[in-house]
């Protein structure tokens, strides 16, 4: 208590000087622009001189931290050892010991009692230290120390670009010249583009092509790379960078989180869940078989570097996974468990089965360390396991013990959840169209330092951009028609499914949205537009913008907004949709559930990968209801089944993009 106590009152100093009206000062645009320089080309050696300097000692002074600990400790004394990761290794968190290394460098960054302290700290790592270790005990620091959430990371994807692109972008983008490439401007598949042609043209905030954005980027030569073309029937989702990026930043959000560990687990389950059944469904588009996965093993991705997965570590991991199905079995058999302290509990007394629960389910990946030192490969990296097509399989097998285990010893809804005086009438959708968008991606960080240092001071004179085309859809709305017979609030599901007839066991439900309102007596009609769902965020300017738009207001030519980027842990809203049919359009069908509002709604801040104050929910129905168990009845469920419930057949159309 009195640590965190320390660390509140520390929190103050940076409050003052970036909450003035949401808009940071002069303190505040110092630390940020560090920040997004210290990180810039953090693959290669640091050139800042004055940095290197303030970062040839790590702060030993243990005046100096709220907290010396153990992790410190061992940290430092492995550092003089020599025994700490290699600058160019491969840094695997999953990696018992890479992890540890990585959690003793976040302690030093965390516990620092002041902003100096820090600076100190971080140019130490940057200069010494393996920058996967460095950039996941910085991120760690940011996310976690409330004093410096103000400060905005660069997307990762941004960070690591050669991670989620393929070898020929990333060759080309290492080998370019900028001096070479004006000679030859005509003969290169990379060419200048106007400012103005940069899309997508609009951003969250509608900063790209104001006014204060020519102005930020009056100095940079914006060169656009045009992409590989794809050929996986489902690489379009496979390989998106949001896609991907989004997972890791949950788990980074979640990561050395202690507060509210029960309601936690609940979220990243049904997080998991909604990241399958998204999958199924885009798998269902391409006609790709869907309800039962099975595991692709030792593939090599054209262009990518690493297969899916080595024997070894699928064995890893199957053997595993083997365990954990037997032990959730065993549990489910004998309704009893034993915890790793050696006690044994009956799940089916009290609340036992929520202790069995949290035992049984781990949900934070540092918790799932292994000692063997594995080959690199896109599953074993939390940046790149969506890409692998592996990764569902295990989880689809995980989700099915999770909710065998809730069917079996969750205590059953309270149907009075289901309201007796409603009747959902009809529901209407507007056209649901889906396109390939045109998107530009920065890779500056990719390019050679030397292009960033003139005479000893860091300079940003272009940008690399690399055109990609992802999967966009149209906004849309749908509107409801409600019958009641009595005032009463309440909450609305609305769920996205395949056309299956019969059994939905193995059919994906993924959430669309749900909202709370009042339903009066006689008709009413509800109308949501595709904007208003919760969760979901939009585009955000670039690595290169962010950088220039410090620039511009460390000028004072502009007041820098707090919420200039967009929120780390929200799911890309572009991403909602299947892709639709392009000559047949994709048959789906669209589920609406109501329940009963029972006025214990709770907001968190998720959306900011910050979990100290627990998640967002309406209800204290299950986050997955009514999907978050094996539903016995199937079709028949009290739960999908009546008035309050309402199924709508939809289609799903794919169109050429138009400018």
């Amino acid at each position: 208590m009195r640590l965190s106590v320390v660390l509140s009152l520390l929190s103050l100093s940076i409050y003052s000087e970036v909450f003035a009206n949401g808009i940071g000062n002069r303190y505040f645009l110092e630390k940020q622009r560090f920040l997004l320089e210290i990180l810039h080309h953090v693959h290669e050696p640091l050139v800042n001189q004055q940095w290197r300097s303030l970062g040839e000692h790590l702060v030993t002074d243990k005046e100096q931290y709220v907290a010396y600990n153990d992790h410190m400790t061992e940290f430092y004394k492995a550092f003089n050892l020599g025994k700490l990761l290699n600058r160019y290794e491969y840094y695997n968190p999953l990696n018992a010991d890479h992890y540890q290394q990585a959690l003793g460098l976040y302690h030093f960054f965390y516990y620092t009692r002041d902003w100096y302290t820090l600076w100190q700290n971080i140019c130490w790592a940057r200069v010494h230290l393996n920058p996967g270790i460095f950039v996941q005990a910085l991120t760690h620091t940011i996310l976690k120390r409330e004093d410096y959430q103000a400060l905005i990371m660069p997307k990762i994807y941004e960070l690591w670009p050669e991670t989620y692109h393929d070898d020929k972008t990333v060759r080309k983008a290492r080998n370019f010249n900028f001096a070479n490439w004006i000679g030859h401007e005509n003969t290169s598949d990379i060419e200048e583009i106007h400012p103005q042609n940069m899309e997508p043209s609009s951003l969250e905030g509608g900063l790209r092509n104001s006014l204060e954005w020519f102005q930020a980027m009056g100095d940079v030569n914006i060169l656009r790379m045009k992409q590989q073309k794809r050929k996986n029937k489902i690489q379009h989702l496979l390989e998106d960078i949001s896609w991907q990026s989004y997972w890791y930043n949950l788990n980074m959000g979640i990561a050395l989180t202690t507060e509210k560990s029960d309601q936690l687990q609940e979220w990243c389950y049904y997080q998991l869940s909604q990241i399958l059944a998204r999958y199924k469904l885009e798998r269902y588009g391409q006609e790709l078989p869907y309800k039962k996965l099975t595991p692709v093993r030792n593939i090599q991705k054209p262009n990518h570097r690493f297969k899916e997965s080595s024997s070894k570590t699928t064995q890893i991991i199957m053997e595993y996974l083997k365990k954990f199905e037997e032990r959730v079995s065993d549990a489910i058999s004998f309704r009893n468990l034993e915890l790793t302290n050696g006690t044994y509990i009956n799940l089916e007394e009290n609340d036992n089965w929520l202790i069995g629960l949290a035992e049984l389910f781990p949900y934070d990946w540092t918790k799932l360390t292994i000692e063997e030192l594995l080959k690199p490969a896109p599953l074993l990296d939390i940046r790149t396991s969506l890409r692998s097509e592996d990764f569902y399989y295990y989880v689809e097998r995980v989700l099915q013990s999770y909710r065998w285990y809730r069917q079996v010893f969750q205590p059953p809804n309270q149907k009075t959840f289901i309201p007796s005086n409603l009747r959902i009438d009809d529901l209407q959708i507007g056209p649901l169209i889906t396109y390939d968008q045109p998107v530009d991606v920065d890779l500056s960080n990719i390019l050679h330092a030397r292009h960033f240092n003139l005479a000893g001071q860091f300079v940003w004179p272009f940008t690399l951009q690399q055109r990609q085309f992802r999967l966009q859809h149209k906004d849309f709305q749908y509107s409801l028609q409600v019958s009641g017979n009595k005032t009463q609030s309440t909450i609305f599901r609305t769920f996205l499914t395949t056309p299956g007839q019969g059994s939905i066991l193995r059919e994906p439900f993924y959430q669309l949205d749900s909202f709370l309102t009042v339903i009066y007596p006689g008709i009413n009609r509800i109308t949501r537009k595709s904007k208003e769902f919760g969760g979901l965020i939009g585009d955000h300017i670039s690595y290169t913008e962010l950088h220039q738009f410090v620039k511009l207001a460390e000028r004072e030519e502009y007041d820098f907004p707090l919420n200039i980027s967009t929120s780390n842990c929200g799911f890309p809203r572009r991403l909602i949709l299947p892709r639709g049919g392009s000559g047949n359009p994709l048959k789906i069908r669209l589920l609406i559930v109501a329940t009963v509002y029972d006025f214990k709604a709770r907001q968190g801040n998720e959306l900011n990968c910050d979990f100290t104050k627990g998640i967002s929910r309406w209800d204290e129905l299950p986050l997955a209801y009514p999907f978050e168990r094996i539903l016995e009845d199937d079709t028949q469920a009290v739960e999908i089944s009546g008035d309050h419930v309402y199924w709508k057949d939809v289609n799903i159309l794919h169109e050429n993009y138009q400018a």
